[in-house]
C-alpha cells in the first residue's frame, strides 16, 4: 500500500475510509527517502502542514471543533431506556453504552490531542526564566481542549493490553516527538503513556485513570492521575491534573460537552504553581468554556488570567492589575499551529494497537450502522472476557508491556531521562521501545533484544 493511502475495510486489516473532519490522509509519490523498518517510526524534517513520510506510515489531520447538536428521537429514546435504570451516580465504565454516542476511536488515541499544538513545547528549555517556562508550558496545556468532537461522544474504552503508537515532527527545530501508550487495567481502567523529544529537551509520562459517572441529564468523566512533564537539562518536573468532562443535554435539550472544575500544574524545583478553575456556563446568562486561574510563587500570586479557552485567554501581572495596566495575550487560538501525527497503515499496526483493533467498529459507526457498531464492538469485549478467563484458569497474572510500576507509581521501562547531546543519534520507536536510532536489533528465540544505545536498561526485551 501507497504511504499516506486508505480504503474500506477488508479481511486484510486495511484502514477504514474515515471523513475529513476526523482523519485526513495525504496521498505521497514514491520518494527518493531511504526506506525503514515497518515496524519502527523515525523522524525527518517537516513543516507544520506536512510530514516525510516513511514506509508504511499515514499522516493524520487534528480533529474538528466542537459544534452543538441533538440527539434524534430514536437514538435519544434508547439512551433514555437505557438511563432509566441507572442511579444518580452509578459508576458508568461497567454500563454498556450505545455506539451512535462513541466517538470513532480509543481513549489511547485521543491522548494525542495534548499533541495538536505540540510546536508550543519546542524551545521551552531554551528559556531562561522559570516564569516563562511555566507560563508556555500553561499555554500549550490550554491548547488541547478546544479540539473536541461534536456534541455528546465518548472514546472507546481501551482493552487491556491495547497499545497506540505515534509520531510528530516539528519544523522550528527539526525535532521529532515521539509517543507510546497501553492499557494496563482494564477495571479499574488504567491508561498509562509516554512521550519523548529529546531534542528539545523534553518527555512526559502520564498515567490516568478515567471515572463516568451519570448524573441525570447529564454524564460527568473525572479524569484522575496526572501526567508529569520533565524538562532534561533543567531536571525540573512539571506535575500536571485534569478537569472533568460533563455531557450535557442526554435526556433533553442541546447535546454539548463542557470542560469544568479544577487543574493545577507544580513544580517543585522552581517553587512556581498554576491554579486553574474551568466554570461551567450558569443557567442564565454567562458563557461557555471559561477559563480563570492564577499562577504562584510561593504564597504570593504573581499572574492571574482569564477568557475562553476555545478563543482567547489573556494574562495580567498582578502588580500591573493594580496599576490598571493592559493584560498581555496568554492564548490565542487564531494563531495556533496545527502539527499532524504520524501513525502507521493499519495493515502495519499490531493486532492489539488501537486503529486495527477498533477499526470495524469505527467503520460502521463512521457509516452510521448502528447494528454493526454494536456487534464487533460486543465481539471484542467477549474476547476480552474470554481471555481474563483463561489466564484467571490458567493462574496468569496479566502483565503489562511497556510499564512496570516502580514504588507506587507506573513508569516507561525504557524511559530515557538524561541530558540531550547535540551529538547522540535521533531517537526511534520499535515496537513500543523508543531507543537511538542505529541500535542493534537481532532475533534471540522468537523474541528480539534490543541492546542499549540510550534507554535506561542495559538489555530491552521486546
Amino acid at each position: 500500500m501507497e504511504i499516506g493511502t486508505s480504503s474500506t475495510t477488508n479481511n486484510n486489516g486495511v484502514a477504514p475510509t474515515i471523513p475529513q473532519d476526523i482523519v485526513n490522509n495525504n496521498n505521497h509519490n514514491n520518494s527518493s527517502n531511504n526506506s525503514s523498518n515497518n515496524n519502527s517510526i523515525s523522524s525527518s524534517p517537516t513543516d507544520s502542514s506536512s510530514s516525510q513520510l516513511m514506509n508504511g506510515e499515514q499522516s493524520t489531520s487534528p480533529p474538528s471543533p466542537p459544534i452543538e447538536e441533538v440527539l434524534e428521537e430514536e437514538p435519544r429514546n434508547l439512551l433514555i431506556s437505557l438511563l432509566s435504570e441507572l442511579k444518580i451516580g452509578v459508576d458508568l465504565s461497567r454500563v454498556p453504552l450505545p455506539t451512535f454516542i462513541l466517538e470513532p476511536r480509543s481513549l489511547l488515541e485521543k491522548f494525542t490531542d495534548n499533541m495538536i499544538h505540540g510546536e508550543i513545547l519546542c524551545n521551552l528549555s531554551k528559556l531562561e526564566s522559570p516564569m516563562d517556562r511555566m507560563h508556555l508550558i500553561t499555554k500549550w496545556y490550554l491548547s488541547a481542549f478546544h479540539y473536541r468532537k461534536k456534541g455528546l461522544q465518548k472514546p472507546y474504552n481501551p482493552i487491556l493490553g491495547e497499545i497506540f503508537r505515534t509520531r510528530w515532527e516539528f519544523k522550528e527545530t527539526n525535532s521529532n516527538c515521539i509517543m507510546v501508550s497501553e492499557q494496563i487495567s482494564h477495571h479499574p481502567p488504567v491508561s498509562c503513556i509516554y512521550l519523548s523529544n529529546r531534542k528539545d529537551g523534553y518527555t512526559m509520562t502520564g498515567t490516568i485513570n478515567p471515572r463516568s459517572k451519570f448524573l441525570g441529564n447529564s454524564m460527568a468523566v473525572i479524569v484522575d492521575g496526572s501526567s508529569t512533564l520533565t524538562l532534561l537539562g533543567l531536571q525540573e518536573e512539571y506535575v500536571i491534573t485534569f478537569p472533568t468532562a460533563v455531557a450535557r443535554g442526554i435526556i433533553f435539550g442541546t447535546l454539548l460537552t463542557e470542560i469544568v472544575g479544577n487543574s493545577t500544574i507544580s513544580c517543585k524545583q522552581t517553587n512556581i504553581k498554576v491554579e486553574m478553575d474551568f466554570k461551567a456556563k450558569p443557567m442564565f446568562g454567562g458563557e461557555y468554556n471559561v477559563v480563570c486561574g492564577k499562577i504562584k510563587k510561593g504564597n504570593e500570586t504573581t499572574h492571574t488570567f482569564n477568557g475562553k479557552w476555545d478563543k482567547k485567554v489573556e494574562i495580567t501581572l498582578s502588580s500591573k492589575k493594580k496599576n490598571g495596566s493592559t493584560n498581555d495575550i496568554l492564548w490565542d487560538c487564531n494563531d495556533a499551529v496545527k502539527t499532524q501525527m504520524i501513525t502507521r497503515q493499519i495493515s502495519e499496526q499490531e493486532e492489539f494497537e488501537s486503529q486495527r483493533l477498533w477499526q470495524k467498529v469505527s467503520n460502521a459507526i463512521i457509516k452510521k450502522n448502528q447494528k454493526d457498531a454494536t456487534f464487533e464492538k460486543n465481539k471484542l469485549e467477549d474476547e476480552q472476557r474470554k481471555r481474563v478467563k483463561d489466564r484467571k484458569e490458567n493462574n496468569i497474572e496479566w502483565e503489562p508491556r511497556l510499564f512496570k510500576k516502580v514504588n507506587d507509581q507506573w513508569v516507561y521501562k525504557y524511559q530515557n531521562h538524561t541530558i540531550y547531546d547535540q551529538n547522540e543519534p535521533k531517537e526511534i520507536e520499535t515496537d513500543g521501545i523508543i531507543h537511538f536510532e542505529g541500535t542493534l536489533i537481532k532475533k534471540e528465540s522468537k523474541q528480539n533484544l534490543v541492546e542499549k544505545c540510550g534507554a535506561s536498561e542495559n538489555e530491552i526485551i521486546v
